[in-house]
């Protein structure tokens, strides 16, 4: 089901959604706004054997930890595999996907696995330095349906974006 079948299906109940941009289909029915770029990273817990490597961990050295993620993009599994190769395709290498972000957070700082993720993500898990650089961010919009009034709530969830839809 695409996004706009399911903002039709539940029209009553769903006034907005916001959602990685770069997933999300063009429908003639489907307005995005409010569009915020965040830099995506690998992250890991302090004191993971990766922290030895200082001078920057390739691609084949991440991969022989458990590499977990939420479905990415078609554009991020792009920048991956221009970055890394084919073997950096996300249904080659992501060991751990679930859509909830922050069991993949927990689950990062509690075992081995590193974590594809914003980097404001998990705050308190540490910046692989890969290389080469990732260099990627997830894009985040707010989606309604074309032609609807505005949500009396909606103002207050693009403020709360643009407090917390940035890089720190």
């Amino acid at each position: 089901m695409g996004l706009g079948q399911a903002l039709d299906q539940a029209e009553r109940t769903i006034d907005a959604l916001v959602v990685d941009a770069r997933s999300l289909t063009p429908a003639p029915d489907l307005r995005a706004t409010e569009t915020y770029e965040m830099r995506g990273t690998f992250l890991y817990r302090r004191g993971h054997p990766l922290a030895r490597k200082r001078a920057g961990v390739s691609f084949d050295q991440l991969r022989t930890y458990p590499l977990a993620s939420t479905p990415l993009s078609d554009e991020v599994a792009r920048v991956l595999v221009e970055r890394y190769g084919p073997d950096a395709h996300p249904t080659r290498c992501v060991t751990l996907r679930c859509e909830e972000l922050p069991s993949l957070v927990e689950l990062t700082r509690r075992t081995d696995a590193v974590l594809i993720a914003i980097r404001a993500a998990g705050p308190d898990l540490v910046e692989l330095a890969m290389k080469p650089a990732l260099n990627a961010t997830a894009r985040f919009a707010i989606v309604t349906l074309a032609g609807r009034s505005e949500a009396p709530a909606l103002p207050i969830v693009r403020r709360l974006m643009q407090e917390l839809l940035r890089d720190a």
